[in-house]
């Protein structure tokens, strides 16, 4: 009977030792497994009636395809590095809505620093009209932020808010915000947490906007330029969506080369 039992005991020693080590190899895999980062970005397509008519209310009738790339294509892929940014140098720990105004700012320090000044001239004028003519909450005098944080203290800050009236306008609506209030891209980099970083001499980056390729130079670009800023960005990927509406961004881990796992 004792026999027995010390065979018993030492048979769950076997299998704890190998459920530890199975538990190990796996924290392994995912702590020494890269990070990766992943940016959607809408394309200039034939949409459907609708989301056509949308990204003409937006863009006007005039040069639509041109200010459709600057905004989505230029300016909106360096606002999703900007998530990227705060995740992987665990960055300043605030609610959503005020999360996408801090990139905002983000992305136009960024575009003021490097971009043609004529291109954020332009920019201006795409937001101040998107302001004005998607949806009502500009004509009745919605506080576009203040209508973000309400939103924001729902379970689900995208699937509650995420329409073309409310959220495009809410996005245009802070773009023309941080354009306005004109900040650098040291000070915006403070406000985002970090202390340890070094910008390099001012340079012009030019990049004519006439199709998809040139805005995954783009992100390639702003990697390799944050990480010569002495802060911390993964590889990055892109792809593009035939919906104008998809334009996002997610952290993940590639795990050991086989599958993705969602961190952030």
């Amino acid at each position: 009977m004792e026999k027995e039992q010390a065979k018993k005991k030492k048979l769950i020693s076997k299998g704890d030792i190998i459920v530890i080590v199975i538990v190990v190899v796996l924290a392994l895999a995912v702590l020494l497994s890269p990070n990766m980062y992943w940016v959607t970005t809408a394309k200039w397509t034939d949409w459907n009636e609708t989301n056509r008519e949308n990204v003409y209310t937006a863009m006007g009738s005039e040069n639509t395809e041109e200010r459709f790339r600057l905004y989505f294509q230029y300016y909106n892929v360096i606002h999703e590095l900007g998530h990227g940014l705060i995740i992987y140098n665990k960055g300043v720990d605030i609610d959503i809505a005020d999360e996408e105004q801090l990139v905002n700012d983000f992305a136009v320090a960024y575009w003021n620093y490097y971009g043609e000044p004529e291109k954020m001239t332009e920019l201006y004028d795409i937001v101040c009209y998107a302001v004005e003519n998607v949806g009502d909450n500009y004509k009745n005098g919605v506080d576009y932020l203040e209508n973000a944080r309400a939103n924001s203290n729902r379970e689900d800050f995208y699937a509650s808010f995420f329409n073309f009236n409310d959220y495009g306008w809410f996005q245009f609506s802070s773009v023309k915000h941080s354009i306005e209030q004109n900040k650098s891209l040291d000070e915006v980099l403070s406000e985002m947490g970090f202390t340890d970083f070094k910008l390099p001499e001012r340079t012009i980056l030019k990049h004519e906007m006439t199709d998809e390729a040139e805005s995954t130079a783009i992100v390639n670009e702003a990697v390799k330029n944050i990480n010569e800023w002495g802060l911390k960005f993964p590889e990055a990927h892109q792809s593009f969506s035939g919906d104008p509406n998809m334009n996002s961004s997610r952290a993940f881990k590639n795990i050991l080369g086989i599958f993705y796992l969602n961190l952030f």
